[in-house]
């Protein structure tokens, strides 16, 4: 795709006066961006093929059957527009989730034995769509294409005549979330982590989940990565964080799940293989039930 100069100045123009206005869903932040929606979906949709075409997609079966199902009623909540996808990646050492701009999400099985059951992986699955809708990407290239030289490092993308270093093309993948080369999946910033936990436990409630399960999948994420921190925590907020920031959303939450309770049983274990975390969160006191609308 070619754009030229002027086009592309008036392009991120535009998006700077859109995104000047724009908030983060539920948190309202006011987000800096200076690069245009229409482009990071294309970004997402391509790097999403690159990235899964070096794995092993699983094609059939339950498993897949029920990440397709709990994307669809996240994807609902968003309002959003977009091409979404939903892959299942059969690869058990890796734990990890990603959503690219654009809705498109893959699910490694690894992730499945913390997720446990159903509304544990709604919430993994909803952060990452936490991840999208925010604009997050979008948000981390605007900083790096600073680093790299503004809107020449943009038009170079655009244009894919680049000459970046191997450190710069980095930077770019992980204003994605991705690193293709090295395997791993880069962090985005502690707070844009936080927010997707908040995104993700309000678009699960939205969708028939109970959301004090968003606690229950950290709590089990430390069980799973005692001794190190697995990819999916990279230099992320600790559990106890976590946990502390999404307990103040839990009552709005909790009030959301009880409107659209879904009627099947989203808590039975589905995936096991994790030892179990106990009644007990992060700061040792009993968690409730469920059902709770008040804190998990």
């Amino acid at each position: 795709m070619k754009l030229s100069i002027r086009g592309l100045i008036g392009a991120v123009g535009a998006a700077t006066l859109v995104v000047a206005c724009a908030k983060v869903p539920f948190t309202g932040r006011l987000q800096p961006n200076l690069v245009p929606t229409a482009l990071m979906n294309s970004i997402g949709a391509s790097t999403y093929d690159s990235l899964l075409s070096a794995e092993k997609v699983v094609t059939s079966g339950s498993d897949l059957a029920t990440v397709k199902t709990i994307g669809q009623r996240i994807a609902k909540q968003t309002g959003e527009s977009y091409d979404w996808a939903y892959k299942l990646v059969d690869d058990d050492g890796m734990i990890n989730a990603w959503c690219l701009p654009g809705g498109k999400i893959a699910v490694y099985t690894g992730v499945l034995p913390v997720a446990q059951n159903e509304a544990g992986l709604a919430f993994i699955m909803g952060h990452e769509v936490g991840h999208a809708v925010a604009n997050h990407s979008a948000e981390r290239l605007t900083e790096q294409l600073a680093v790299l030289g503004g809107l020449g490092a943009l038009y170079l993308l655009i244009d894919k005549k680049t000459e970046l270093t191997t450190e710069q093309s980095a930077l770019l993948l992980g204003a994605l979330g991705v690193g293709a080369e090295v395997g791993i999946v880069l962090p985005f910033s502690r707070m844009h982590e936080s927010e997707a936990d908040v995104i993700g436990a309000m678009y699960m409630a939205s969708a028939g989940y109970p959301p004090d399960q968003a606690m229950r999948v950290w709590e089990r994420m430390e069980v799973a990565a005692p001794s190190g921190v697995p990819q999916f925590l990279s230099t992320h907020p600790t559990n106890e964080t976590r946990q502390a920031a999404l307990t103040d959303w839990m009552a709005s939450a909790g009030k959301r799940y009880a409107r659209n309770k879904l009627p099947d049983d989203t808590l039975a274990t589905r995936w096991g293989g994790l030892p179990s975390s106990g009644s007990k969160g992060a700061t040792g006191k009993p968690a409730p039930d469920s059902g709770a609308v008040t804190r998990p």
